[in-house]
């Protein structure tokens, strides 16, 4: 028979915030706080600007063709966290303009290269709050 396993919140016996699972080979471990992404974010630019949905995102701004500056919530603790995202623009690219502890800024290509609005982008982040 499973087990369901039903809380409110988890903390780690060492330290609060130190849980640890093992792979599914059993070889390796990882810290659980270091897989889970601290932020993600659905929006669309093209026509007109919308957030989609979001989790830890505070404000999005279009600053211009193509770039969005995405503001979080609760800030990392520092400015080399990993933000991966993909549009929806044919063979376009996105990419990353900047970052700080408190925010990204991606904007996106088309085709041709050219800052352009995309239709809908979406992005996540993953790295260490402060």
């Amino acid at each position: 028979m499973a087990s369901i396993l039903k809380v409110d919140s988890m903390q780690g016996v060492t330290s609060a915030g130190d849980i640890t699972i093992t792979s599914e080979g059993g070889a390796a471990t990882m810290q659980l706080q270091q897989g889970v992404a601290k932020a993600w974010v659905n929006y669309t630019t093209a026509a007109s600007f919308v957030n989609n949905d979001s989790f830890n995102v505070s404000s999005l701004t279009d600053v211009g063709a193509g770039s969005c500056k995405i503001v979080f919530t609760n800030v990392m603790s520092n400015d080399a966290f990993s933000t991966t995202g993909l549009q929806v623009m044919g063979a376009g690219q996105l990419g990353l303009n900047a970052q700080e502890t408190n925010l990204t800024w991606c904007i996106s290509y088309n085709t041709s290269n050219a800052a352009a609005d995309s239709g809908e982008t979406t992005g996540t982040v993953h790295g260490d709050l402060a």
